[in-house]
């Protein structure tokens, strides 16, 4: 699928300013971090459509449930951006289901291609090391969660790191990818070994 700059710009403009609003770990930030990683492990791993690349990172969380009132609107929203991109139906429908992939939820419901499996390593990566840690507590600040309970089947901002955050590493497509994940993956359970320690007042 061909990607033009002109398509990226549009996308951009259309985005940009509803990621900026966003206090929950997802801004605009997010974004760019998560567009460069997945450049840098295109070029590592010898996939060439950059353009494609840049389009599903700027448009991978626009669809996002997390972001809106209802999966309704999430898919308006993001079916809506992609209507101004000036694609025949095929490649409107394609580029949907490209960005879908790259969903953690919604991952086993749309195939993928290199390059949006490229794009959900490095949305993943920035849910793990300093950055998602980070991350995870500003989500569970927006979202009024504890910060840790001793009730396992409470939802807290610790719990996440087991339910998600120490699983991702494994569920890299890139050895690329993989090999980033690994180290902040360390500092995952550097971090939560350090947390639960001070919390039960061994440290």
């Amino acid at each position: 699928m061909k990607v033009t700059r002109e398509q990226i710009n549009i996308a951009e403009s259309a985005v940009r300013e509803f990621y900026e609003k966003d206090t929950t770990g997802h801004g605009w930030d997010h974004i760019i971090r998560v567009k460069n990683l997945a450049l840098k492990i295109a070029h590592i791993e010898g996939a060439d459509n950059d353009h494609l690349i840049e389009l599903i990172s700027l448009l991978h969380d626009a669809g996002d449930t997390k972001l809106h009132p209802s999966e309704h609107g999430a898919e308006s929203f993001l079916r809506g951006i992609i209507e101004k991109l000036n694609l025949n139906e095929q490649n409107r429908q394609t580029l949907f289901s490209l960005i879908r992939s790259v969903s953690y939820r919604k991952r086993h419901l749309y195939s993928g291609n290199q390059e949006s499996k490229i794009v959900s390593d490095a949305d993943r990566l920035d849910a793990i090391g300093a950055i998602g840690v980070a991350r995870a507590f500003t989500y569970g600040g927006a979202n009024r969660m504890k910060l840790h309970s001793q009730k396992t089947d409470e939802e807290t901002v610790i719990s996440h790191f087991d339910d998600k955050l120490l699983h991702l590493r494994d569920m890299m497509h890139t050895k690329t990818g993989y090999k980033i994940a690994v180290e902040r993956d360390r500092f995952l359970k550097v971090f939560k070994d350090q947390f639960l320690n001070e919390w039960n007042g061994k440290k």
